[in-house]
């Protein structure tokens, strides 16, 4: 038996997880001879049903599973290979096996987007802006695949035409929730969808903290958009803290029940931010090679716009412009001229102001 084989093997056993496959190392030093201990050996070792998990291990269908993997294309990473991400080796009890579709982007800079699964209309359209910016600038954004705002980001950096990295609380073969099945396979196409459980694992309640503390350790800070106060968000911010990773946090309403958890997170030092410069700088980053980049991107978001959208745009271009001007040049009714003007927002292109006055994202401060 490899090595490799032996670790898929023992991510495969009831019972066994991260913790205990460490405590078994230490005494084993090869994952092999775990599965050639005496009975009474393991049993000092381990609760009676992880024991009886190991003992009992020829009875999985770990050769299936094997094939399975090869056959859909996906892979399988052990801490022992290359392809295993150094950032999960340094999280306490990082993944035994981490199944993986599509690539993990190499040198990328990841940031997690995380947030309720019932967003406001302020709480999905900042996870639109914040994550569509954040790609355009360069970082890869990470997620985990859910309904409400892990979706949003997700497709925020698939518009921008970057990579995005989904991790799941599920086995890849029982994607959750099911409706975002093109989704992932949207993401595996550029980037990765990954999960530390075999392929059939149904996304039972207790594999999400699991998952969040997959998407916090990959990641090199962690943006919580909207979240209350028993969101699975907010146990990622805290594995984050708890992994010496940056938390940023957007202000939530004081009387919004969806963004209660976000206030509580300032409460407790989490860093308030209001824009993706704000957190380039106190991530301390330069970024001056991904600017010209970003104008690409900025320029295909203009070349897809609607007629109304560019004719809107255009009178915005390159300067700051108060509402009733742009009302007044566009001969546009209020209501719809708020709709594209909060389109063009959303899509990176202008910033509004106080007093209804809007800028050109591309005008320098």
């Amino acid at each position: 038996m490899e090595r490799k084989t032996a670790w898929i093997i023992l991510n495969m056993l009831n019972g066994i997880g991260p913790a205990c496959a460490s405590k078994l190392m230490s005494v084993y030093k090869d994952p092999r001879k775990i599965f050639d201990a005496r009975p009474d050996e393991i049993k000092n070792l381990l609760t009676h049903q992880a024991a009886e998990s190991i003992r009992n291990w020829k009875n999985i269908k770990w050769e299936q599973e094997i094939e399975r993997v090869e056959k859909l294309g996906i892979k399988i990473f052990t801490m022992e290979e290359p392809g295993y991400p150094e950032s999960l080796k340094q999280i306490p009890d990082p993944p035994i096996a981490l199944y993986v579709k599509g690539n993990i982007p190499n040198n990328a800079i990841f940031i997690a987007v995380v947030g309720t699964r019932n967003p406001s209309f302020y709480g999905a359209t900042m996870a639109e802006k914040f994550s569509s910016e954040l790609a355009s600038y360069g970082f890869c954004i990470v997620s985990g695949l859910a309904r409400g705002i892990d979706s949003i980001a997700h497709k925020a950096a698939l518009k921008a035409k970057r990579q995005t990295v989904a991790v799941l609380g599920s086995g890849l073969e029982k994607i959750y929730p099911e409706e975002n099945k093109k989704l992932a396979d949207d993401i595996s196409r550029s980037g990765a969808v990954i999960s530390e459980f075999p392929l059939d694992t149904p996304p039972e309640k207790f594999n999400f903290p699991r998952r969040n503390r997959i998407i916090s350790g990959l990641s090199r800070a962690v943006l919580v958009i909207e979240a209350g106060l028993r969101s699975g968000a907010l146990i990622t911010a805290h594995h984050a803290a708890e992994q010496n990773k940056d938390v940023f946090v957007l202000p939530s309403d004081a009387n919004r029940i969806t963004g209660r958890g976000n206030n509580q997170l300032i409460k407790e030092g989490a860093a308030l931010i209001e824009s993706v410069e704000e957190i380039i700088k106190e991530m301390n980053l330069e970024m001056v090679a991904e600017i010209s980049s970003r104008q690409k991107i900025e320029n295909k978001m203009e070349e897809d716009l609607t007629e109304e959208e560019k004719l809107v745009y255009n009178v915005i271009k390159g300067k700051k412009i108060g509402f009733e001007q742009i009302q007044a040049e566009t001969r546009s009714k209020p209501e719809h001229l708020m709709r594209i003007l909060t389109g063009l927002e959303i899509k990176g292109l202008i910033s509004s102001n106080p007093g209804y006055v809007y800028r050109d994202k591309k005008l320098s401060e």
